[in-house]
C-alpha cells in the first residue's frame, strides 16, 4: 500500500508532507498536488518552497477536461513552475459544466482535484494499491467527521462504479497538533504561507461567505476582474439552471454583487465583519479545499 500525500497548499497539509516523511521515510512516500488555476499567488509560492526545502518531488496535475458530456475526464502532469493563477483548469470545467452553483456542495474538489488524483493514482498504482493521506487536524472533530461520514459513503458508491477504491488517512492518525501547533511549528522554519487572514488559498472559493470574498476582491482586484470576465463568458456551458450563471455565492450573490454591496465599505470595516461572526480564523475548507473531501452527487450537472 503506496502513502500519498495530497498536498493542498495550506500549512497543515504541508506540515503534514514533513512529518510523513519523519514517519515513513521519503522513498516510502509520494506526495500530489492538484491545481485549480484559481490559487493565490503567494499559495504558489508556499508550495514551490515546500517542494524545495522539504525535497518532495511533488506531482503536480491539471485535469484534463474532455469536452462531450458523459464522457470522463483525463489529468495532464504538469511542471511545478507551471502551477499559476490563470484559472485554465477552472475555465475547461465551467466550459463542460456550467459554473458551481452549490456552496455546500464540491464542484472544484471534485472535478479538478480528487477525479484526476483518482486516475493518476490508479494508472502509476493500481487501484487499491494506495492510501492517500490528507491534512486534518485532531481539533477539527466537526469537519473529520463529515469528511470520513463523505468518504464512507463515496466509497461505498463508487466502488460499484469501479472508479475509487481506497484508504484514507488523516494527520489527526498520527499527530497531536492543534492548529496553534501548527502555526508554532511554521514559527520555527525559514519559511511560511504569506497569505493574509482570512483570504485562504482558494481566492474567490464558493464556500465562502459575502464578506470574505469582498475582502479578497478589494485585496486582490485584477483577480477579481479576472475571475468575473471568466465566469461571464460566452465559452461558459448554458445550463437549465434558472438563475444567472454569475450567481454563484450564497443569497443569490455574484462576484459583482459583492464587490458593489461592499464598494463603500474599507478593509477595516469588511475585517470587522468577518471578526465579529468569529471568521477571522483561516484554516477550514472553504479557504483550504481538501481532495476527496465532497461528491459531484450534489449536483444536477447536466441539468
Amino acid at each position: 500500500m503506496r502513502n500519498v500525500v495530497s498536498f493542498s497548499g495550506g500549512r497543515t497539509s504541508a506540515y503534514l508532507c514533513h512529518l510523513m516523511i519523519e514517519k515513513y521515510g521519503r522513498e516510502n512516500v509520494d506526495f500530489v498536488y492538484c491545481d485549480t488555476g484559481a490559487e493565490h499567488p503567494k499559495t504558489y509560492e508556499f508550495i514551490r518552497k515546500v517542494n524545495k526545502n522539504f525535497n518532495l518531488n511533488l506531482t503536480c496535475l491539471r485535469v484534463d477536461v474532455n469536452p462531450e458530456l458523459g464522457k470522463g475526464n483525463s489529468y495532464s502532469v504538469i511542471d511545478i513552475n507551471d502551477c499559476k493563477p490563470d484559472l485554465e483548469p477552472f475555465k475547461a470545467i465551467m466550459s463542460k459544466y456550467g459554473t458551481p452553483y452549490n456552496p455546500s456542495g464540491g464542484f472544484c474538489s471534485d472535478f479538478m482535484k480528487a477525479d484526476p488524483c483518482n486516475k493518476y493514482l490508479n494508472d502509476k498504482y493500481g487501484k487499491g494499491e494506495w492510501k492517500i493521506w490528507l491534512g486534518m487536524r485532531i481539533d477539527e472533530p466537526k469537519r473529520l467527521k463529515e469528511f470520513k461520514t463523505n468518504q464512507a459513503e463515496m466509497f461505498e458508491k463508487e466502488v460499484k462504479k469501479g472508479k475509487f477504491n481506497r484508504e484514507v488517512g488523516y494527520l489527526a492518525d498520527i499527530s497531536d497538533f492543534d492548529k496553534q501547533d501548527v502555526l508554532d511549528w511554521w514559527g520555527e522554519q525559514g519559511f511560511d504561507l504569506e497569505i493574509i487572514e482570512p483570504e485562504g488559498n482558494c481566492v474567490f472559493c464558493i464556500k465562502k461567505g459575502a464578506n470574505k470574498i469582498a475582502m479578497a476582491a478589494k485585496r486582490n482586484p485584477e483577480m477579481a476582474e479576472e475571475f468575473i470576465k471568466a465566469v461571464s463568458s460566452d465559452e461558459v456551458r448554458q445550463t437549465k439552471r434558472e438563475i444567472p450563471k454569475e450567481i454563484m455565492y450564497r443569497d443569490g450573490h455574484s462576484l459583482e454583487s459583492i464587490i458593489a454591496t461592499y464598494s463603500d465599505f474599507s478593509e477595516a470595516e469588511i475585517a470587522s465583519t468577518i471578526r465579529s461572526m468569529g471568521g477571522l480564523e483561516s484554516g477550514s475548507c472553504s479557504e483550504s479545499c481538501e481532495a476527496f473531501a465532497c461528491s459531484t452527487d450534489n449536483y444536477d450537472l447536466f441539468g
